[in-house]
């Protein structure tokens, strides 16, 4: 069966492509402190939809989201927001800082035997699956995309992506992130049918967007369980989700790092700290540059570890991988794996937490942050006597995360952060009809 197929994207009117930089997430203007509110945005806004319950004549006696789809009727017959006419395969870029990312926007269709042909690469925590779930229920209409990363063992997506360059008709923006966003739209049947019989065998590693995927698997879930409609054709929307797709030798698909923060050790954690020199070896620096020399370096399981006014190297030793025999060989390829198996697990005990593997602090009731700081910045926030231990990791390599997940593994949660996210607002994906 094959596993993309061109849809009919939503997305702004003409009429306010001079504005698009105002209208996207993130914008130019207007960007909220707090990702979970509207923030002081143009009216027509992409946030007013996904944040709908925020808006002035949102209530609390209907459903979640019943202000954003009722916002979403509204724009659609102000012409705000329109649907092409004819099915289209889009290609999107990212351009930032002399680097560039393109990625193929299409449907995807979702397994009927789970990691079929889209697979996770981490674990998840409890997260946003609710009220996404509760978004497209409300509105019929995935609002933003999910990225996703694929061998393209052909060199097929590679080569269609490369066709369009600047002279190509398309639309551009910059938003609030100076990031340049340009969507091309390819209406070519033959095109179309080429790239999808190219593609048919490819499985796409989740990069960003699990909660979505969780979402979308539940909404389908949902829809077939009512009453099927007269004439209802075999396949239905809901079968689908809208998915930039990414090939994995892409030089813009970037991975940043992850690292634990414990903002409070107590007198037992302190005592497993100071016998990390069991597993690891360990070497006090003098400076930052030194710390991230050595992290920079490729060989072995490399980590940082930064107490108030003190930095240390870590390096895995060979004898530790006794340790490790409960993880398969794709996953102790993983720093943040191994970290999670020899460290984050048994702290977490020692702590009081009831998880026995990494967990978000505010899902789980883990004493481990997350933080996607720069290493830089978590070092002095630790050095200052912020909390009482860091340890910076470094991210795993697309080929890495790609290796775990065709294993069927799943790494420890937040594993991965790839960075930039696909801009919300540009393509939106009906629900209603192909």
């Amino acid at each position: 069966m094959p596993m993309i197929r061109p849809l009919r994207a939503l997305h702004y009117g003409s009429d306010f492509h001079q504005l698009l930089g105002d209208l996207i997430s993130p914008a130019r203007v207007g960007e909220p402190e707090d990702r979970r509110e509207v923030g002081d945005v143009h009216e027509f806004n992409i946030r007013h939809l996904v944040r709908g319950d925020f808006g002035p004549l949102a209530s609390d006696d209907e459903p979640s989201f019943s202000h954003a789809s009722r916002l979403l009727q509204r724009w659609k017959e102000k012409g705000v927001i329109v649907r092409d006419p004819r099915p289209a395969l889009y290609v999107y870029e990212q351009a930032w800082d002399g680097i560039s990312r393109r990625g193929l926007v299409s449907l995807v269709r979702l397994d009927d035997v789970e990691g079929e042909s889209v697979r996770p690469h981490e674990e998840t925590l409890g997260g946003s699956t609710g009220a996404l779930l509760a978004q497209l229920k409300a509105t019929t209409t995935q609002l933003s995309m999910t990225m996703a990363m694929v061998r393209d063992q052909s060199g097929a997506l590679a080569e269609f992506l490369s066709r369009f360059d600047s002279d190509y008709p398309g639309l551009e923006t910059l938003d609030g992130k100076d990031m340049t966003n340009r969507v091309w739209r390819d209406e070519n049947p033959a095109r179309h049918i080429e790239l999808t019989e190219a593609m048919r065998d490819e499985v796409a590693i989740l990069a960003d967007g699990h909660h979505r995927h969780q979402a979308a698997v539940q909404y389908r879930q949902w829809r077939r369980s009512t009453p099927p409609l007269p004439g209802r054709r075999r396949e239905h929307p809901c079968d689908y989700l809208m998915m930039m797709l990414v090939p994995e030798s892409s030089p813009g698909l970037l991975c940043q790092p992850t690292h634990r923060v414990c903002e409070r050790l107590n007198s037992k954690a302190r005592r497993l700290v100071d016998g990390f020199g069991q597993l690891f070896e360990i070497r006090e620096v003098d400076s930052d540059d030194e710390l991230f020399d050595f992290l920079a370096n490729t060989a072995g399981h490399r980590f940082g570890m930064i107490r108030p006014g003190q930095r240390y190297t870590m390096l895995l030793k060979e004898g530790a991988q006794e340790h490790l025999v409960n993880l398969s060989k794709g996953v102790r390829e993983v720093d943040a794996a191994i970290l999670d198996a020899l460290v984050l697990g048994p702290m977490n005990e020692a702590l009081g937490s009831a998880s026995d593997s990494m967990a978000d602090a505010g899902a789980s009731g883990s004493p481990w942050a997350h933080n996607r700081s720069s290493g830089e910045e978590v070092t002095a926030q630790v050095l200052g006597g912020k909390a009482d231990l860091a340890i910076l990791v470094r991210a795993p390599s697309p080929s890495q995360v790609m290796n775990v997940a065709i294993q069927g593994e799943l790494m420890p949660a937040k594993s991965t952060n790839f960075h930039p996210k696909p801009v919300k607002g540009l393509l939106m994906n009906s629900l209603h009809s192909f």
